[in-house]
């Protein structure tokens, strides 16, 4: 086996900083906030969030409803198109959520790197490799 401190993936966090995965710990370095250290022997469960579709479809649901109700009342239809516009950022804003339970801690790890799916699998090869 190899070093336990060599990095299995390098990566970056879509909002600035650098996760780290090595052969058993999970480093965090976010640029607002202290780095976070997770051993691997205490993380419960790892989860890759995509992109809540049923979210998406409804806020589109919105937006299409506060254009159809343009010729009713503008201000009603505008407050309808601007909530589904809110809605659909905030939901696309948090596509690819890297979720990890930590054992003693009542919330999960959020995390959203630039490449989740590389950042996932790295994860899980180590945490199936122990």
């Amino acid at each position: 086996m190899s070093d336990e401190s060599e990095a299995v993936y390098d990566g970056a966090l879509r909002r600035g900083g650098r996760i780290t995965v090595t052969g058993d710990r999970l480093l965090v370095d976010r640029p607002d906030d202290e780095s976070v250290a997770v051993p691997l022997s205490g993380v419960v469960d790892v989860t890759l969030q995509d992109v809540d579709w049923f979210l998406v479809v409804m806020s589109l649901g919105l937006v299409g409803f506060g254009l159809a109700s343009v010729g009713r009342d503008l201000l009603f239809a505008a407050l309808f198109v601007v909530a589904g516009l809110v809605s659909t950022a905030l939901t696309y804003r948090k596509r690819g959520a890297l979720r990890v339970s930590v054992s003693g801690q009542t919330r999960p790890l959020r995390l959203f790197p630039a490449d989740p799916q590389a950042c996932y699998d790295a994860l899980a090869a180590v945490l199936d490799a122990e």
